[in-house]
């Protein structure tokens, strides 16, 4: 089991592993400076895959009915300054990660990486990242405000 009380969790194999009741109590018991901090080179990559890989599963399809739009996830703190893009489709009740970005996104949100970890396991409320501006949203605003209840987060999430 990864090590509590410090963000070497982070760093350990299991991190994929780790269920999200675990990874949400993690989270949780981790200050924001080190999620930062640790978020940072291999780890940030593992745990951008481990969320994008996790997100279908989490979707709720009968709130995900009548919803169909492709959302662009920029994901700020990549080497150099830049920006890392992952893009889900939701349509028809389920979710899949696209590979193929031919189809522009009708929603773009933007955040850095421990924002993402902090808002998927529960620890920090969506709204509250935009009023805090750790979290941007483009594009069509009436999709975006569904976006919320479209997926389970937090530790009633289950694998």
């Amino acid at each position: 089991m990864a090590e509590r009380g410090s963000a070497r969790w982070l760093e350990s194999d299991d991190f994929t592993a780790l269920d999200m009741a675990e990874l949400a109590r993690l989270v949780d018991r981790t200050s924001e400076r080190e999620l930062r901090h640790r978020l940072i080179g291999g780890v940030r990559e593992v745990a951008l895959r481990e969320i994008f890989r996790r997100m279908p599963e989490y979707l709720r399809p009968a709130r995900a009915a009548g919803f169909d739009a492709v959302v662009a996830w920029q994901i700020t703190g990549a080497g150099g300054g830049g920006v890392d893009e992952y893009r889900i489709r939701v349509s028809d009740g389920s979710c899949r990660v696209l590979t193929d970005y031919s189809e522009p996104p009708a929603i773009s949100v933007r955040t850095d990486p421990a924002t993402l970890l902090k808002i998927v396991t529960g620890n920090e409320d969506p709204v509250l990242a935009v009023l805090k501006q750790r979290l941007s949203v483009r594009g069509d605003l009436a999709l975006a405000a569904r976006l919320t209840k479209l997926f389970v987060v937090g530790p009633t999430a289950s694998c």
